[in-house]
């Protein structure tokens, strides 16, 4: 298992964010991507999604280990991509009129998941909170609800766009707790963020407003 960005360009508008980036991860591998404002972090996390159309360049996943000397099967069509991805961004992705357990029991039939939901509930702490409205609930209480998907179903790949903001250290916690785990079993995962997370990240890209990238191997 791999993803691949090779050469990819990205804009906003009329403005070059990101010239020919090129790294790759494998099973267990996670990085983590730094920068001001404005520099390109979600745009570049979108891009790996599939929702934002590179300028150049390719995204590819491997998503077929190598069994009997056969070779690893690329996926670069973004649906196919999609099918294998956790992507949470700045918007929690829940529905205020439905209650804490409504959102999970969605979740889980649209991932088509036998996930035990009271074990998601409890790692997220959102036992006191499953009959409230998610229209409800605090800043933080809502960005756990949103996280708890990660949870639902297993998927190889997360990305996660600042996934701490308006998280207490409590639940800071709670999300570098998952994310290790998640990378004890062979996931991948990207990371933007401005907070320090207590993840043991392989590698950093430094984003710049001046598009040349600084590098830094933490391994």
């Amino acid at each position: 298992m791999a993803l691949k960005i090779e050469e990819i360009s990205l804009k906003r508008g009329n403005r070059l964010l990101i010239k020919d980036l090129n790294f790759s991860l494998k099973k267990g591998e996670s990085l983590l991507i730094t920068g001001p404002n404005g520099v390109g972090k979600t745009t570049l996390i979108r891009s790996i999604a599939g929702f934002i159309e590179p300028l150049t360049g390719k995204i590819t996943y491997h998503h077929q280990t190598q069994t009997n000397n056969q070779s690893h099967k690329p996926e670069d069509d973004d649906e196919n991509i999609r099918e294998h991805i956790h992507y949470i961004g700045h918007k929690n992705g829940i529905r205020t009129s439905l209650t804490v357990l409504e959102n999970l029991e969605f979740w889980q039939s649209f991932f088509g998941s036998v996930t035990d939901l009271k074990k998601i509930i409890k790692t997220y702490f959102l036992e006191s909170l499953i009959n409230i409205p998610a229209g409800y609930l605090s800043a933080g209480q809502k960005r756990r609800l949103g996280l708890a998907r990660l949870s639902i179903i297993e998927r190889p790949i997360w990305l996660l766009d600042e996934p701490t903001v308006s998280l207490d250290e409590m639940s800071a916690k709670i999300v570098a707790n998952a994310a290790n785990d998640h990378l004890k079993k062979g996931g991948i995962l990207v990371a933007a963020t401005h907070i320090p997370l207590e993840i043991p990240f392989t590698q950093h890209i430094q984003l710049s407003k001046n598009i040349e990238q600084d590098w830094e191997d933490i391994i």
